[in-house]
């Protein structure tokens, strides 16, 4: 383990975190679950109280001004937050709204960089640390790439929390079973790792490679204005990524982890919300429908 990654110890990260939660610094809660099936895409409903203040972003990508607690530039305050620094790039902090323990973010060292932004070579470098350094647990790297991908900052981040137990709630790209696939009612792109994690290089090649399989179903290309919106998700088993066309859709917002079936929601009125609009008409709405041409 490198000097870089070396504070980056499960144990040590896991007592912060209590701390944080104890001394109210860190918002989390008791939180009750429902699974839930529609058209044979299974899911979790998560009720999270404490998501009630959770801040969302709007359409305008203007710099945020600058706030206490906030890097220049920033719109994510990390003081009093802060887990450990990733060399010069990236930074690891709690995040302030925890759906997981611990729940993690991975940010820019740079506030000016932007979520609209594809993840480059630095990025990739420093989930490859995340993944190498969290071995006693799975842990999931998430990542929401631009306003349409369910972003709630604008301040370039990507999520860090453990997987859900498989034996409580399964993730659907961990399925081999063909009927699974066929359920998943939005176009994907997965690459399977083969049981041993890519270097930098690899991921780097292996997540352009998947976002241009995504620029080709939306039918437009990444430009300097910013990426495609698209939503990451990977682990130590393989990438993910989704295509994305919009934000939400009847007033839910869809990020994510809700893409790979965890719905987190502050309210019952949402869950219902969601209820009512069909989950799999929600999630193809703001992807693409699979069985689009």
């Amino acid at each position: 383990m490198d000097a870089a990654t070396a504070n980056l110890d499960e144990e040590v990260i896991l007592k912060k975190f209590d701390q944080r939660v104890n001394e109210g610094i860190v918002i989390y809660q008791d939180y009750q679950t429902e699974t839930f099936s529609d058209h044979g895409f299974s899911l979790e409903f998560r009720l999270l109280s404490g998501f009630v203040n959770k801040p969302t972003v709007s359409k305008d990508p203007s710099p945020p001004p600058s706030k206490s607690g906030c890097q220049p530039g920033s719109d994510i305050d990390v003081s009093g937050f802060e887990v450990a620094d990733l060399g010069s790039t990236h930074l690891i902090a709690f995040n302030k709204f925890a759906a997981e323990r611990p729940h993690l973010l991975l940010l820019t060292q740079n506030g000016h960089r932007r979520q609209h932004e594809s993840l480059d070579r630095d990025d990739i470098t420093a989930i490859w640390q995340v993944l190498t350094a969290f071995d006693q647990r799975r842990y999931l790297i998430l990542f929401n790439c631009g306003v349409d991908s369910g972003c709630s900052r604008l301040h370039k981040h990507m999520q860090i929390f453990p997987a859900p137990d498989p034996e409580e709630f399964p993730l659907w790209p961990d399925s081999a079973d063909p009927v699974v696939r066929v359920s998943v009612p939005f176009k994907y792109f997965i690459y399977r790792f083969e049981g041993r994690l890519p270097s930098p290089d690899g991921l780097l090649i292996i997540y352009r490679t998947l976002l241009r399989k995504a620029e080709d179903a939306l039918g437009r290309r990444s430009s300097q204005e910013g990426a495609v919106p698209h939503n990451v998700v990977l682990d130590q088993r393989w990438m993910l990524l989704i295509p994305r066309r919009a934000r939400g859709l009847g007033g839910v917002d869809v990020n994510a982890p809700a893409m790979v079936g965890m719905i987190w929601v502050d309210t019952e009125e949402r869950i219902k919300m969601w209820k009512e609009q069909g989950p799999a008409n929600i999630l193809a709405h703001v992807g693409i429908p699979a069985n689009a041409n």
